[in-house]
């Protein structure tokens, strides 16, 4: 080997080294910059996210359509005594800032800094078994209790609530003893408060600022008003919410039957007007059709597949496909409906004289609406055995 090949590798090996020192000194200062940029608040417990759920990771499968004709496709997703802390008298800094632009986040703003006599009161997790009929299985429970019954300013608390970014639930103790919503400004006197907070929605689980946001808002309500607050164990509630919207997610699908118009021969609106209200689909007001049950809920809907809402009174409007819609978890008795759906999606594509298809253009037969059925059938019982009927009240909160 010759002195200038030696020179040669000396120098490779020397500049091998550089790049791996360089970008060893590179990430050392991102994670220092990420450090000081999401370190918590002073005071304030830092709760781990459970995996495998992202903390920030929004869950929304409003638009999943079964791929109907393939047998080797499945259609759906596998389916496989306690003292209540009291309050300081002194408030304590407030923490709720408003809500980042998506869903399901909440931020806390930098928390000035308090004067020695000017303690946060402390936020130890207490477990309690609610009274009011908020649900402990979806919900994290939290109570404030006032020294004496009090007229609250529900409207201010419920504000607070708003910019978690998750929904909330009040329910209100009157003198008698009996609960009640608390939906808005009100005169009556309440011993206590019950607030839920929803633990999962179609933006993902509750994340551990929305929790820590929520307790604190709660605080510095209390400190107002005069009361004690019990919070129960944060991290305890985010398992339960990780839980929760994983499973959520198995079942959230919506199912989509297309059906398209010939290339040459575009459906005319005036005729999908006609055929959608043979079928008992009423135009809504943001352009859809859709069949209500007797509840006002609706069951399907029908949608364009232009951007364009639908214009039947527009004269030669054309569209060159239509969806017939149904959202799984958030109808009752989804079989029937279900079997409702088929039988109009097929009546349509005979009467406007297009094709029946799923969202790969593979056409839809009777025997892979049977498959889809049999997969519906699958998932309703899960959710029956969950503890989560579709179409009830639970469902209807979860899946907004």
């Amino acid at each position: 080997m010759t002195t200038f090949q030696l020179v040669l590798i000396g120098f490779g090996a020397v500049l091998v080294l550089g790049v791996v020192l360089y970008n060893w000194m590179q990430e050392r200062r991102y994670r220092q910059e990420v450090n000081r940029l999401f370190t918590p608040l002073e005071g304030v417990a830092a709760i781990e996210r459970p995996t495998p759920i992202e903390p920030e990771t929004e869950r929304i499968e409003p638009h999943i359509q079964f791929d109907a004709a393939d047998d080797q496709a499945d259609p759906l997703p596998a389916f496989e005594s306690h003292d209540e802390g009291a309050v300081q008298d002194e408030p304590p800094p407030a923490v709720i800032a408003e809500a980042r632009s998506e869903p399901g986040l909440a931020t806390e703003p930098e928390a000035p800094h308090a004067s020695p006599t000017q303690a946060m009161p402390a936020q130890v997790a207490v477990e309690f078994e609610p009274e009011s009929t908020l649900d402990r299985e979806t919900e994290y429970i939290a109570r404030l209790r006032f020294s004496q019954p009090a007229i609250a300013p529900a409207a201010a608390l419920i504000e607070l609530m708003r910019r978690i970014g998750k929904p909330v639930r009040i329910m209100g103790q009157r003198e008698d003893g009996e609960w009640e919503p608390v939906a808005g400004p009100s005169r009556i006197s309440y011993a206590a408060l019950e607030l839920g907070l929803q633990l999962v929605d179609r933006s993902g689980a509750v994340a551990s600022g929305q929790l820590e946001a929520f307790c604190r808002a709660l605080y510095n309500f209390a400190a107002e008003q005069g009361g004690a607050v019990s919070c129960p164990d944060k991290y305890a509630a985010l398992e339960r919410a990780a839980a929760l919207d994983s499973f959520c997610i198995e079942v959230d699908v919506l199912i989509g039957l297309n059906i398209v118009a010939p290339d040459a021969r575009p459906f005319l609106m005036s005729e999908v007007h006609r055929c959608a209200s043979e079928a008992g689909l009423a135009l809504q007001a943001d352009g859809t059709y859709a069949l209500r049950n007797e509840a006002g809920r609706v069951l399907y809907a029908l949608a364009n597949q232009a951007a364009e809402p639908f214009q039947p009174n527009a004269v030669g409007a054309t569209t060159h496909g239509i969806t017939l819609l149904f959202d799984v978890p958030t109808v009752p008795e989804g079989l029937t409906v279900f079997g409702h759906v088929a039988e109009v999606a097929m009546r349509l594509s005979k009467s406007l004289g297009g094709r029946l298809v799923d969202d790969n253009g593979k056409l839809v037969t009777q025997e892979s609406l049977q498959k889809i059925r049999q997969r519906l059938a699958e998932a309703y019982a899960s959710m029956g055995a969950r503890g989560i009927p579709a179409g009830g009240e639970r469902a209807n909160r979860l899946f907004v």
